[in-house]
C-alpha cells in the first residue's frame, strides 16, 4: 500500500513537472495569505560542505556531457528533487515518506518516474545522487525522526541544487 502511494505521488509530481500547466491565475488563501504554484528549484549551494562537494561532483558529472536534452533533463529533475524535499518536508503530519527504504526508493526511481532517458548520458550519475542521500540519511533502515527527516530534506535539496547547476 505505501509503494502504490509513493508511486502515485511521483505519478502526479511528474506530470505537473512535464507539463507545466499554467496555474499563475490559482491562488489559495491560506492564513490570510495566498499561495501560488510554480515549478520549482533549489537556488541556494547546500551550506553542509559535505553535501556541497557530493552535489558538486553530479554537476560535474551533468556539464561533462554534451548531450542535447541535458538541460532539459537536469530542469525537470532539479523540481522533481525540490517536490520531494517539499513532500518529505510537509509530511509530519499526512505520512507518506515515513522510512529510509522509501526515500532511497524514491530517489532511484526519479529518472524513471520523468520518463527521462538518461541511464548511459550521464556516467556514475546514479551512484553518486545515491551516495550523496546515503551520506546524509544513512544506509540503515530506520523510521524518520525529527532530525533525520531534516537530514533528507537537506539531501533533497542538494540533489535539486545539483542539478539546476547543471542545467546552466
Amino acid at each position: 500500500m505505501q509503494n502504490k502511494l509513493v508511486l502515485f505521488v511521483g505519478v502526479v509530481l511528474v506530470l505537473f513537472g512535464i507539463f507545466k500547466p499554467d496555474l499563475s491565475n490559482l491562488s489559495l488563501p491560506v492564513g490570510g495569505s495566498t499561495v501560488c504554484v510554480t515549478s520549482n528549484h533549489v537556488a541556494d549551494a547546500p551550506a553542509n560542505e559535505t553535501l556541497l562537494n557530493k552535489a558538486r561532483a553530479i554537476t560535474e558529472v551533468l556539464l561533462a556531457s554534451d548531450d542535447s536534452t541535458r538541460k532539459s533533463d537536469c530542469i525537470k529533475l532539479s523540481s522533481l528533487y525540490c517536490d520531494i524535499a517539499t513532500l518529505i518536508e510537509l509530511d509530519k503530519t499526512d505520512l507518506v515518506i515515513a522510512d529510509t527504504s522509501t526515500i532511497r526508493e524514491v530517489n532511484s526511481v526519479a529518472g524513471k518516474m520523468l520518463r527521462l532517458d538518461i541511464k548511459d548520458k550521464y556516467p556514475n550519475l546514479a551512484e553518486l545522487a545515491k551516495d550523496l542521500v546515503v551520506t546524509n540519511i544513512g544506509d540503515d533502515d530506520v523510521i524518520l525522526d525529527e532530525e533525520l527527516r531534516l537530514k533528507a530534506v537537506e539531501a533533497f535539496r542538494a540533489l535539486s541544487w545539483a542539478f539546476w547547476e547543471g542545467s546552466k
